[in-house]
This record gives structure tokens, sequence and C-alpha cells, in this order.
């Protein structure tokens, strides 16, 4: 069974899930996509009342997020989300560069479906339509994280897929937020095209290279722009007050 980035699933239906389940993912929804941003805070009773839903799956969904890092609990005062800062965002990217790499190199060895192979190559020409105006920033970054999700699912390694994929949904939030601050952050056109061509190639060297400069750039990119809202490398960054689509 495929690993899905949480943004992919966004409007599916919640067949099979119990009511933990269901709280647990619509809570991190919510603080993946700045719902609720770092920082906010809330009670179980305020979540509890808002899905009109008991306590218990409530405080079950946080105890998961705290495990998770992306709540914080606040003695006898609630919940708060988790901030991010410059560090966590450089070891965020830093160990997506290395596991999607290697996850690109692997599909590529491995050899992707045709299927597959052909979506990969309708998403790898998005940014280039970005650049054109045909499509928006939502669109662009909802085919960049599935775009990844194709590969690593393609790389026969289920471990692999599930750690890569938890990446994704953290560098999401991270994404949605360099976006706030600068709108114009996405993917250069040529840059997914690349990799598909090592992929569809089955060049394994040639796909690692591709992909790692690809994480390399958004790494580069994205603590340039976070960074205009930190005053040090580990400073908490700050919510701008407007809000933009992702890039």
């Amino acid at each position: 069974m495929p690993h899905i980035p949480a943004l992919l699933l966004v409007g599916q239906e919640e067949a099979g899930l119990d009511r933990t389940g269901q709280a647990y993912r619509a809570i991190r929804r919510q603080i993946i996509d700045l719902t609720l941003p770092p920082g906010s805070g809330f009670t179980e009773a305020s979540l509890a009342q808002k899905w009109q839903i008991s306590k218990t799956p409530v405080r079950e969904a946080l105890a998961r997020l705290r495990r998770d890092g992306l709540v914080q609990a606040l003695p006898r005062a609630g919940y708060v989300v988790s901030p991010v800062t410059l560090q966590d965002t450089d070891d965020l990217c830093a160990m997506r560069t290395v596991l999607s790499g290697e996850a690109a190199a692997a599909a590529a060895r491995k050899g992707i479906q045709a299927p597959a192979l052909e979506r990969l190559e309708a998403l790898s020409k998005v940014p280039s339509a970005l650049a054109a105006g045909d499509v928006g920033l939502e669109e662009s970054l909802r085919a960049g994280i599935e775009f990844e999700a194709i590969i690593v699912n393609s790389s026969g390694n289920n471990r692999f897929a599930k750690v890569i994929v938890d990446v994704l949904d953290e560098l999401e939030r991270v994404l949605r937020m360099a976006a706030l601050i600068e709108p114009e952050i996405a993917s250069p056109p040529g840059e997914m095209e690349s990799i598909f061509e090592r992929l569809r190639a089955r060049d394994a060297d040639g796909a690692n290279e591709a992909m790692r400069r690809r994480c390399e750039r958004v790494r580069h990119d994205v603590l340039q722009v976070l960074a205009k809202s930190a005053s040090v490398s580990r400073a908490h960054i700050e919510m701008p007050t407007s809000a933009h689509p992702p890039a």
C-alpha cells in the first residue's frame, strides 16, 4: 500500500478511521496548512466542541501529535502548536536531501511502471506552467509533493517511503510559511523534468544527483526566506499577518 502525503488526502473519505484517527488527521492537517499556525494555543475542550466529539479521542490524538513534535502541552493551559526554527528547518531539509536522493536512485534501478512514469512526466511540467501563469502556486506545491511521493513509493522500500512521506508533510508546513513571506518562491522550470528524464533512462546515479540538487536548492531558498523573520539561526520564526498561496 503506498504512503500518501497529507496534502494528497485532503477531501478524501475517512473510511476505516476511528474517532481518534479522524481527530489526529484533522488537527495535523490544520497544523500543516497553517490554519493552526505555530504558537497558536487551544484546549482539548475547544477542539472537541469544534468537531462535536468527546474529549477522549482529542486527547489521544494530541498525544500522538506531541510524539510527532507538532504540539506541546502547557501545564494547566492546554496546548500550543510547536514553533518552526531555522535549525529544525535546516535539519529537515538535510535529511530530505539524503533520503530523497537515495529513493530516486532506488526507483531508477528498479524501474518505474508506465502509469506512474506518465504521471511523473505530467507533474514535471507544472513548474513551466506556473512560470507561464497557467497554474497557481497551490497546484505547484501539490505537484511537487506528489512527484516525490510517486518516486519514493516506486523505490521498493516501504520503510523508506513512510519516512520520506512524513518528511514531505513537515516540509509542506515550512514551504507554506516561506510562501507567506515571499510568494514568488517556487520550483524553477526544468528542475523536475531533469529528474524525470534520469528516472526514465533508469540512470540511478543521475537520478540521485538531480534529486539532491533539487532538495539542496529548496533548502537554500527556504532558509534564506525564513531567515528574514528570525534574528538568529535558532530563533522562532514569526508568522506574517497576511497570507498567500504556497509555492
